[in-house]
């Protein structure tokens, strides 16, 4: 299978071309609670990440919500 690369908060990272955003946080073991994830600036919201397809070069940003007051 062909590998493509990703761009996860800015670090190269290397994934199976027609992979999904759910296998990419399952491989890279991402912290999914309280956890929001962009691909080329555009939220992906957590329904859509079986069906979204990561292609070469995609800019994925890992937002971690922090509770504060």
């Amino acid at each position: 299978m062909t590998m493509i690369t990703v761009w996860l908060n800015n670090q190269a990272v290397e994934c199976h071309s027609q992979q999904c955003l759910t296998e990419l946080v399952e491989q890279l073991t991402l912290p999914t609670v309280g956890a929001a994830i962009a691909i080329n600036q555009t939220i992906v919201t957590r329904s859509e990440w079986s069906t979204t397809v990561l292609n070469h070069n995609d800019q994925i940003t890992l937002f971690q919500v922090i509770a504060g007051g």
